[in-house]
C-alpha cells in the first residue's frame, strides 16, 4: 500500500470514528466497516434481528 493511499485511509477510518462515538477502538471500527462491506457484497449474511415465529401475529405487521 502506498503512503498516499494509506494516509486516506487513516483519515477516512478517523472520520469513521468520530461520527460513531460508540466505537471505542480502532479495531472496533475496522471490524465494523469489514463486516457491513462483506455483507453488503454478498459474503456474509445480512445480520437481520427480528421476531421469533411464535410472537407473529397482524399487530406487528409492517
Amino acid at each position: 500500500m502506498t503512503e498516499l493511499y494509506a494516509a486516506k485511509i487513516e483519515t477516512a477510518l478517523k472520520s469513521f470514528i468520530t461520527d460513531h462515538r460508540g466505537m471505542l477502538t480502532r479495531e472496533q471500527a475496522i471490524s465494523t466497516i469489514l463486516e457491513n462491506w462483506f455483507a453488503s457484497h454478498g459474503y456474509l449474511p445480512p445480520q437481520q434481528e427480528g421476531r421469533r415465529p411464535e410472537d407473529l401475529d397482524a399487530s406487528n405487521d409492517d
